[in-house]
Parts: structure tokens; C-alpha cells; sequence
């Protein structure tokens, strides 16, 4: 009977621990989806805008706020206990502004055909302000967990945050005369961008071991090769309709790589 309790004490401990570890690597997750979905639906609002209220772009935007509100409802359950409540707050607090401004300039477009310019740079420097606020909240979560990700795990977050980031810039100025407004919000060009890519790109490629892992590189880098070429060009035949098509390819692939890891 001793053995027993001893075993089930033992089996409860250790779901107790692997529950405390599971609990920051879900909310950096969150975190992680946050900011992809969150440049994500800017990037579709400039397609939306540059082609004619395109339903398709229209719709896009719509499941990229989903995935937003998905992830903060998640990550809002998790936050007080590991010490970043008050960064999701600020976080939702942004958000909320953000869809105000979304809804306001999805509407301008429907029923006037073209946006306020003010309030679509607001709204691109509020997703910077999100973009932010995440990332800070990430740190901070990493340092009071203790709790690192891998470095394959971390590259493939910080790349597929990196390649959403390019194609809003360039679906900024590929599809509208006022691109030039509504781009450089990082701060840094196109061309820095896409070197810092392929940096990053080079650094992951040589971390990568297993065959499953490798099959998945080869495509990133196969679509980033097409990608790289519209990029650094951007002012000659602009294709931002496949430039945005292969930045949902990429991001998925960094996802997958991401769960294999996870896996093993």
C-alpha cells in the first residue's frame, strides 16, 4: 500500500512539474502567434486597400483577427500566473484600439473605395506598438520561467516573425501609391530586411540535423529564392499577390519545423 501512495505521489509531482513547464512555453507560444497574426492582418489591409476592396483580402484580414483573439484569450488565462498580466493588458488595450481602426478603414473602403490615410498609419504603428509589447512580454516571461526555447525553436519564431514583417512592407508598396506612407515602420529597408533574412536563414540551415527537418528547409529556401528576387527588386513588376502567397507557405513551414522540434 506504501509502494503505492509512493507511486501515485510520484505520478502527481511530475504531472505538476511538466503542467508548471507547459504553462510559459504555451504563453510564449501565444505570444508568438499574436505577432504574427497581428502584422499578418496589416499586410492583407494593404492588399485589401491597393486592389479594390478584393473580398478575398477582406476575408483574410478577418482570420488574422481571429487567430489575434484566439491567442490572447489563451495567453490573458495564463498570464498572472508567470508574472506578465500587466504587459497583456497594455497588449489588449492596443489590440482594441487596432480592430477599432481596422474596422473604421475596412469600412472606408467599402463605402468610399479608399482609405484615411491618417488612420491606416495610425493603425500600422499600432501593430509596431503590439509587435513590441509581445516581444517584451516574451523576455520578461523567459527570464522569470528560467525556461529557454531551443535555439532551432527561437530562430524559426524570430524568421517567421521577420518574413511576415517583409511581406507587409512590400505589400505596403506594391499594391498602393501611398505605400511610401505606409511602409518602413520597422525602420529598416527591404534590402535590410532580406539580408538579415538570409543571415538568419544561413544561421538555422546549419543547426539542422534529422532528414524530416532538412526536407523542410529546402522548401523555405526554394520559395524564399523566388521571394528574395521580388523583394530586392521591388520596384520592378511588383507581385505582391505571390509575394503574400509564399509568406503564408514560409510561415507555415518555420510552424512545422517548429512542432518537429517540439516533437523530438
Amino acid at each position: 500500500m506504501k509502494s503505492l501512495t509512493h507511486c501515485l505521489f510520484a505520478l502527481l509531482l511530475s504531472a505538476v512539474t511538466s503542467s508548471a513547464f507547459a504553462t510559459p512555453q504555451q504563453l510564449m507560444l501565444d505570444l508568438q502567434h499574436m505577432r504574427l497574426a497581428s502584422t499578418n492582418a496589416v499586410t492583407n489591409f494593404y492588399m485589401f486597400s491597393g486592389l479594390d476592396a478584393d473580398s478575398k483580402y477582406d476575408r483574410r484580414i478577418g482570420k488574422s483577427m481571429e487567430r489575434f483573439d484566439q491567442a490572447l484569450t489563451s495567453a490573458k488565462r495564463l498570464a498572472s500566473a508567470n508574472g506578465i498580466q500587466a504587459e497583456l493588458e497594455q497588449i489588449e488595450q492596443e489590440w482594441k484600439d487596432f480592430s477599432r481602426l481596422m474596422d473604421e478603414n475596412r469600412s472606408d473602403m467599402h463605402t468610399r473605395g479608399y482609405p484615411n490615410v491618417r488612420l491606416v498609419d495610425e493603425m500600422g504603428k499600432l501593430n509596431v506598438a503590439i509587435v513590441e509589447q509581445a516581444s517584451g512580454a516574451y523576455a520578461k516571461l523567459r527570464d522569470n520561467s528560467g525556461i529557454e526555447p531551443s535555439l532551432l525553436v527561437q530562430k524559426s519564431r524570430d524568421l517567421a516573425l521577420l518574413m511576415e514583417e517583409i511581406t507587409s512592407q512590400y505589400s505596403a508598396r506594391g499594391t498602393t501609391n501611398l505605400g511610401q506612407v505606409f511602409m518602413g515602420y520597422q525602420g529598416r529597408s527591404l534590402e535590410d530586411m532580406a539580408e538579415e533574412f538570409q543571415a538568419q536563414l544561413n544561421q538555422l540551415d546549419s543547426l539542422i540535423r534529422s532528414d524530416k527537418a532538412r526536407r523542410i528547409m529546402e522548401d523555405i529556401a526554394a520559395k524564399w529564392q523566388f521571394m528574395e528576387r521580388s523583394v530586392r527588386n521591388y520596384n520592378e513588376n511588383t507581385v505582391p499577390f505571390l509575394v503574400v502567397s509564399y509568406n503564408d507557405r514560409i510561415v507555415e513551414h518555420f510552424e512545422e519545423l517548429e512542432a518537429l522540434i517540439a516533437a523530438n
